[in-house]
């Protein structure tokens, strides 16, 4: 058994194998239930049914027609089991030549977001990602694709072009209808089933909630944690989450290194119910809901797990020395680079920058400017760093008060190394 033109092995047009030939699959219009589909995709391990169709969906094939199996049961473990005419005995044609496509043959992803949650959504078809298309997306649709990615609740339903931009490659799915339960964007009805070259205008994109957010503190990057348990919020208990639990936390967050799992007393008790569950985390998935699941203990729980990230997710020296450890100092928020305000930077701010980015001690702090200002507004960041710390993020950080940072007083470094 083999699929054939559907840029893999469990997608395309159902061919089978006797007498030592190839040959096709037809069947009757009227098979509306297609359990035969069901047979191939378990017997190629290729998953579930994402797509059957009799309308010879990959071309028609161009040998014998073996096989025109009628009203499989769905669980027979090879399509030959299923009740047919006889090899090579068929009242079908080429145009009934069946294909399938298996749930392991359709990705699904969101694009250009700048995050796994939130972006156009994308299906890859035939090898090729492309857009989805529909007039009447909404909540429902997008709830569907967000809990399929492991992404929460959909925040948002929206037309691509209006936040992200339209696809430029084939659409991929076209005109879907969800109740919003389903389990995958498969299980939906779908009208249509490409890849076409249509316009991209109603080409759909989501914003989703996140599976995972931290709540408590000022910003999103520190706070008890919290998971999406159905539709709800929910606490995790604090010995079910350890430092690689925190780092991929901080990863979906789009906030920097994880810092420190402070324990429940940090940010309070919390005021809704906890997950007893847990996460085992190697520490480099993108998001928390792609880490396997630990089984509650049973033990009771001592309290909510708090996660602190850093809010900057990179550091770095601009208009640098040809050692690389004297320069213009800047930062990343959420991928967005800014030259900091040289106000209130001093040594020991310096000593811990230099110590992050493996330049030894700082050896001087210049006047603000000396390695120019930089690009865009000066971040008013003012660090309150005791020299100690092991991360810059770590380092207390207030935000400068009026008037703001004067043009060009961008703060600088010289470090040993």
């Amino acid at each position: 058994l083999r699929l054939v033109g559907g840029g893999g092995r469990c997608a395309g047009r159902v061919e089978v194998k006797h007498g030592g030939e190839w040959g096709s699959v037809c069947v009757f219009d009227f098979d509306w239930e297609a359990r035969w589909a069901i047979v191939v995709c378990r017997q190629l391990g290729c998953g579930r049914v994402a797509k059957a169709s009799p309308y010879a969906p990959f071309g028609q094939g161009s040998g014998g027609i073996w096989l025109q199996p009628f009203f499989c049961r769905g669980t027979e473990d090879a399509l030959e089991e299923c009740p047919h005419f006889g090899w090579g005995q068929h009242f079908c044609g080429h145009e009934w030549d069946v294909g399938v496509t298996c749930t392991d043959a359709v990705e699904l992803r969101l694009a250009g977001g700048g995050s796994p949650c939130a972006g156009r959504v994308e299906v890859k078809l035939q090898g090729r990602w492309g857009s989805v298309g529909d007039d009447r997306w909404d909540m429902e649709d997008a709830e569907v694709v967000c809990q399929q990615l492991g992404c929460g609740s959909a925040a948002g339903a929206f037309f691509a072009g209006d936040r992200f931009g339209a696809g430029d490659g084939p659409v991929s799915l076209a005109l879907v209808d969800c109740n919003g339960y389903e389990s995958t964007l498969w299980d939906c009805e779908i009208r249509g089933w490409g890849p076409y070259n249509f316009s991209h205008g109603w080409d759909t994109a989501v914003v989703c909630q996140g599976f995972s957010r931290l709540v408590g503190d000022d910003g999103a990057c520190a706070g008890l944690l919290e998971v999406r348990q159905g539709r709800a919020w929910m606490g995790v208990c604090e010995d079910q989450v350890d430092m690689k639990v925190a780092q991929v936390v901080c990863r979906e967050l789009g906030c920097g290194a994880a810092l420190a799992i402070p324990g429940s007393g940090r940010f309070g008790a919390g005021s809704g119910p906890l997950w007893d569950g847990g996460f085992q985390c190697n520490g480099s998935e993108p998001l928390l809901s792609a880490c396997a699941r630990r089984r509650p203990h049973g033990q009771g729980c001592t309290g909510p797990a708090s996660v602190i990230c850093s809010p900057y997710t990179g550091f770095r020296l601009g208009n640098s020395s040809s050692s690389g450890c004297s320069g213009r100092v800047e930062v990343a928020v959420r991928g967005t680079w800014g030259s900091v305000c040289a106000s209130e930077w001093e040594l020991p701010d310096a000593h811990v920058l230099c110590r992050h980015l493996g330049c030894g001690r700082a050896f001087t702090v210049p006047p603000g400017g000396s390695f120019g200002s930089g690009d865009g507004p000066l971040r008013p960041d003012a660090f309150g760093c005791s020299g100690s710390e092991r991360h810059p993020g770590e380092c207390p950080v207030a935000v400068l008060g009026k008037p703001p940072c004067a043009p060009g007083n961008a703060a600088a470094v010289n470090c040993s190394g």
